[in-house]
């Protein structure tokens, strides 16, 4: 087994990982769609495409017409072609930008500060403090009424125990399963 760097190992993950490429890519959402980030809401990866729900036809038009835009952001983003189209969907949309809901605002600064007390800890140190910080995440979204999916692990607000994109996908799943059934 050849030995790799952090960077590498992160990389190879994001090349085996749909959900790893999705959660970077919600995570991202606003830096992508800007103002848009509250009107939709992206679901998930399959065969390339990026399914996106969207508030309304308005917003559908208007992200339809910026697609190519959006597209590009994500590729840079990924920085490879993981996601060769986006395909949006009217629907009732529940986005949230987690950063909203932290009590304290990530500045630049305290960015820089958290980089460099990872700098001189082992791999075993830096996994545990990077867990800490997820659980922490993890609290703080629950006292905002935030619950984890039982299905991908994500934090979402909402009715249920599923997020609404792994329901989605059950769904079409679903409805996938009893075309082939009819056949």
């Amino acid at each position: 087994m050849d030995i790799m760097n952090v960077s590498e190992a992160v990389e190879e993950a994001i090349v085996k990982s749909r959900k790893l490429k999705e959660g970077i890519i919600r995570g991202h959402w606003r830096d992508i769609v800007g103002k848009f980030s509250k009107k939709s809401e992206p679901l998930w990866i399959k065969e390339g495409i990026l399914y996106v729900l969207v508030e309304d036809s308005i917003y559908l038009h208007h992200m339809s017409m910026n697609k190519n835009k959006y597209l590009k952001k994500v590729q840079e983003i990924l920085k490879k072609e993981y996601v060769k189209d986006i395909r949006f969907k009217v629907s009732k949309v529940q986005s949230c930008n987690y950063v909203e809901f932290m009590d304290e605002k990530i500045s630049e600064e305290k960015k820089e500060h958290f980089i460099s007390e990872l700098k001189d800890l082992t791999l075993e140190e830096k996994i545990e403090v990077l867990k800490k910080r997820a659980k922490e995440r993890e609290d703080a979204l629950k006292l905002k009424g935030y619950k984890k999916c039982d299905i991908c692990g994500m934090m979402f607000f909402g009715e249920g125990f599923v997020c609404k994109p792994c329901s989605l996908k059950n769904i079409a799943d679903k409805i996938l399963e009893d075309k082939d059934d009819n056949k």
